[in-house]
């Protein structure tokens, strides 16, 4: 029954005058009177009414009116009806006790005071309007709450839940609501997630929403799913917490998506890179075979071979097999199909270096200064060291491209540089690429790192690039920021936090590197 509907009041008396007196007094009430002259005849009238109020009179034959409304406010299918008794007799103190033990609220005597009864029916069918409302509000509720397509959870400011949308429970594998009610939320983790999540349920009243931070989440078969959570805080209208509010995504497809995105991303960079990455093995192919032929012609010669030519020049050729072996061996790895690569404390730098060394070639090539500027205070930072070299590359292959598109316009030489710095901000670790390319129209700015969206000519790429390293470098919880001025240069600006102990540490002094590979 809806708040504007009219109410329903039940009025039960075996003498029809009584009934009759009563229902001329409530007339003027919005609210539909159910007569019935005993007990029997109101429980079949009201079956499945609901009851704003029950009038009923205590002597009655064959059911009495204590027992009557002992039924009515047993039935479960029913909301709490607020039950007035009416008599002609004063209650002993044995039936005032039975008639309380009913849960009735009140009773008037006969002859009925028609001002009293309306001041009373009047306060008590407010109050079922209220309470309609809040019904209403609590089913709109619960409605939107489960039509949510993410789980959401509600907790009280301690994290013990009060309710759990139907797809959370999908996502943790609920069968029974009342079995995690109450409870904790760090209880629907595995324990190696539980300490984490109470250290963000801690962190929210002091740093404010937590947003998108991924989870493991432990199905019936054993298997896990990765889920992303942002936790935030509900306030009353004076602003004090109320209790929590956490949305829960199952993101486990989109991460397999992302990882066949970035695996395509690398087999593609290494299809660009295929010229470079032969002159790579060609160099040292070619040291060899020069070695080979000097020992050949050093045998000819005298059919011997003097001790210290022959191991100098096989100490050549082993070590550029050596080198051979080492570009084939990184190829493999970058290329290769690991989704669920092991976290590990890595150095950027030689991140960075080995990216530099798919494609050192090319910018020699292409004329192309590569600067770096590595501060060696910077600390290791933890992650897939194949995926940070993945970002790299994607940004080193996109400063190529601009800079090689800058050359067909301008017509004339100019001095092709392409910059990478690393620093230590106070509690992030910050890489900044930049290149004096074609740069990029204020237009395309906002939509850059969209999948699929690309700036180059038809044949330069697929739109992943951008992308991709915007996901990889989401996954540290780090951010990533492009900044360019068109036919002048573009700078992207990665920051990616450092483990705790590093951040307030820092040195009197920055060692810096310098490097120019041309």
């Amino acid at each position: 029954m809806k708040a504007d509907e009219k109410t329903n009041i039940l009025i039960v008396d075996d003498i029809e005058p009584n009934i009759i007196l009563l229902e001329t007094t409530l007339r003027h009430l919005n609210a539909n009177i159910i007569k019935a002259f005993s007990g029997r005849e109101a429980i079949e009238k009201i079956r499945g009414k609901e009851l704003a109020l029950a009038l009923i009179d205590i002597h009655m034959p064959e059911m009495s009116g204590i027992d009557l409304a002992s039924e009515i406010l047993r039935d479960k299918n029913r909301n709490l009806v607020p039950v007035i008794f009416i008599t002609a007799y004063p209650c002993n103190d044995t039936e005032l006790e039975k008639i309380y033990e009913t849960g009735v609220i009140d009773y008037i005597f006969k002859p009925v005071n028609p001002k009293l009864l309306i001041s009373k029916v009047k306060i008590l069918l407010e109050l079922d309007r209220q309470k309609r409302r809040v019904l209403e509000s609590e089913k709109l509720y619960r409605t939107l709450l489960n039509a949510s397509p993410e789980g959401i959870i509600i907790m009280d400011n301690s994290g013990s839940i009060r309710e759990i949308s139907t797809v959370a429970f999908e996502i943790f594998s609920i069968v029974c609501r009342e079995e995690f009610v109450g409870k904790n939320i760090i209880t629907l983790f595995p324990p190696d997630e539980q300490g984490r999540l109470q250290e963000v349920i801690g962190s929210i009243a002091d740093h404010g929403p937590a947003h998108n931070i991924e989870f493991l989440v432990s199905k019936p078969d054993l298997s896990r799913i990765t889920c992303e959570i942002s936790m935030n805080i509900i306030a009353d209208h004076f602003g004090k917490p109320m209790a929590l509010m956490a949305v829960v995504r199952d993101i486990s497809q989109r991460k397999k998506i992302r990882e066949q995105m970035i695996n395509t991303a690398r087999l593609a960079s290494l299809g660009e890179m295929a010229t470079g990455i032969a002159n790579q093995i060609n160099q040292p192919l070619n040291i060899i075979s020069l070695g080979m032929e000097n020992l050949l012609v050093e045998i000819g010669k005298n059919n011997t071979v003097d001790a210290d030519f022959f191991h100098n020049k096989a100490k050549l050729i082993f070590n550029n097999i050596a080198r051979i072996n080492n570009i084939i061996n990184h190829i493999k790895t970058f290329s290769s199909l690991n989704e669920d690569s092991d976290l590990v404390d890595f150095n950027i730098h030689e991140a960075i270096q080995n990216a530099v060394t798919l494609i050192g070639s090319q910018f020699r090539n292409t004329g192309i200064s590569l600067n770096l500027q590595f501060d060696l205070k910077v600390p290791k930072i933890n992650g897939d060291p194949g995926k940070v070299e993945q970002l790299i590359l994607n940004l080193l292959l996109n400063s190529q491209d601009a800079i090689e598109e800058k050359m067909s316009i301008v017509k004339t030489d100019y001095q092709r540089i392409v910059q990478i710095r690393t620093r230590k901000s106070y509690s992030s670790l910050i890489i900044e690429v930049k290149d004096n390319g074609m740069g990029i129209k204020a237009v395309d700015l906002d939509k850059i790192m969209l999948p699929f969206h690309t700036t180059r000519k038809a044949g330069k790429g697929n739109g992943l690039g951008l992308s991709i390293s915007y996901g990889i470098v989401k996954n540290m919880n780090g951010t990533i920021e492009i900044e360019s001025e068109y036919s002048q240069w573009t700078k992207v600006t990665i920051a990616i936090p450092l483990p705790k102990n590093e951040v307030n540490s820092s040195g009197s002094r920055r060692g810096r590197e310098k490097q120019n590979i041309k």
